[in-house]
């Protein structure tokens, strides 16, 4: 069945002005034109129209909407998919909270005393545990987001890493600040090379070329969000993603250094050099 942009925008809530922007972007084009210069939408156009919106829903910027819908591999069915995982995950959260307003609500209306610690389900993250349930694991490498830019507006957001290196790479839009929890690293920050031991931190201004490793704990606070918890997300799903070792030694492949840089690109991060060598370093 065909339909006009008018009737389109009643049935999907998105106005006659944003589809018309969306085919001058190149997001979503009509069908095709009529002589009297209507646009006309099928099927196909009615899915695309839904991917964007579920994309949109979760949070992604339109420039990053059409780099995923405009990939040659990408399948409807697998996005669906991925996007009913990640909803459910947040309806998880939605009800627990839901559960905690209600019992707050008996609470101070004196119907049922609750506890403090079950005034605070639902916000707590537990030691090891992601915000999303979703931690990346590769390698030897753990990274647990604690702070989500969806917590704060896209004002930051706040991860645990343990174990890891990184290339030197460049954040073009983004302050960072590491703190190490626990154990010891190797960072160089534009060339010069700095030591962190426990308890100690570096500010690291945006483009500024960097790179640091260790057997550590840290946490790693990003300014503004950006994309960084899409851009783990992105490498926990990288088949070919080089280990740190394979980095240092040379011994990856074209293919899966030319992958890596694509996801840093992707994300707002310059691929600059290979990960610090530290044990070199300590020789």
């Amino acid at each position: 069945m065909a339909y006009t942009v008018k009737q389109l925008a009643v049935m999907s809530g998105v106005t006659v002005r944003t589809l018309h922007f969306y085919d001058e972007t190149a997001l979503l084009r009509p069908a095709y034109i009529k002589a009297n210069g209507y646009r006309i939408y099928e099927e196909p156009q009615l899915l695309m129209l839904q991917q964007i919106l579920f994309y949109r829903e979760l949070g992604l910027e339109l420039k990053r909407v059409k780099e995923i819908l405009s990939q040659p591999k990408f399948e409807k069915v697998a996005a669906l998919k991925s996007h009913r995982q990640v909803l459910e995950k947040n309806a998880t959260r939605t009800r627990t909270l839901i559960e905690t307003i209600d019992k707050t609500i008996s609470h101070l209306k004196g119907q049922k005393k609750m506890t403090s610690k079950e005034m605070f389900v639902g916000f707590s993250i537990g030691a090891g545990k992601d915000r999303f349930n979703d931690g990346f694991n590769r390698h030897g490498t753990t990274i647990d987001c604690k702070v989500s830019g969806k917590d704060t507006g896209g004002a930051m957001c706040v991860l645990e890493v343990n174990n890891t290196g990184w290339p030197r790479h460049v954040n073009r839009d983004q302050d960072e600040w590491i703190y190490v929890v626990d154990g010891e690293v190797e960072l160089e920050i534009a060339k010069k090379r700095v030591h962190l031991g426990s308890r100690e931190s570096m500010f690291i201004p945006r483009n500024v070329e960097h790179a640091w490793a260790g057997p550590a704990k840290i946490l790693n606070t990003y300014q503004p969000a950006g994309k960084v918890e899409e851009f783990f997300q992105a490498l926990a799903k990288f088949k070919d993603l080089p280990t740190r070792e394979q980095a240092i030694e040379k011994s990856y492949t074209a293919k899966q250094i030319d992958g890596l840089k694509r996801v840093f690109e992707a994300h707002g991060m310059t691929v600059t050099g290979p990960p610090l060598d530290v044990d070199s370093n300590a020789k």
